[in-house]
């Protein structure tokens, strides 16, 4: 009897092993890293520059205010613009009526191109990673007369990568 429920027990213990089926499980771990992209000017006129020129700068001559490239981490064009506080005109420090040329503008090149009032004042870059290249002021003639006092206008430009 001792046997027969020995042989009774690894029966049934046989007959339940072959029931027992095998656990598993996966996952899978997507890895990320994200760079946020970038664009900056470069060269002499990037950061909030300041130019003093001479009237001879500003009487009928091209000068040059410095340089300006771009520097990024994106790929394809970039689109430089600008404007500027006084549309394109020198005004006088305390007489906002007076104006360095009177009626008269200058203008600006920049990477080929002319950007003056009343223009399409934006340059379209092939790329955004371009060496500082020149910016130039190119002012009529002074008046006979030029009114005491300093005479500003801020060029505001923006890069926009596309």
């Amino acid at each position: 009897m001792k046997l027969r429920n020995s042989l009774i027990a690894s029966a049934a213990l046989l007959a339940m092993s072959s029931f027992a089926t095998a656990a598993t499980d996966t996952t899978d771990i997507e890895i990320n890293v994200t760079k946020d992209a970038y664009v900056n000017f470069i060269g002499s006129l990037q950061g909030n520059a300041t130019k003093t020129l001479a009237l001879a700068d500003v009487d009928a001559t091209t000068t040059t205010l410095g340089t300006l490239g771009t520097e990024s981490n994106t790929t394809g064009t970039c689109t430089v613009d600008f404007t500027t506080d006084n549309d394109f005109k020198m005004v006088h420090d305390t007489d906002a009526t007076l104006f360095l040329h009177g009626a008269s503008q200058y203008t600006l090149a920049y990477e080929g191109a002319t950007i003056q009032s009343g223009g399409t004042n934006s340059v379209n870059l092939a790329t955004c990673n371009n060496a500082a290249s020149n910016m130039d002021m190119t002012s009529p003639a002074l008046p006979a007369v030029v009114i005491a006092g300093t005479y500003t206008d801020t060029i505001h430009v923006t890069v926009t990568t596309q």
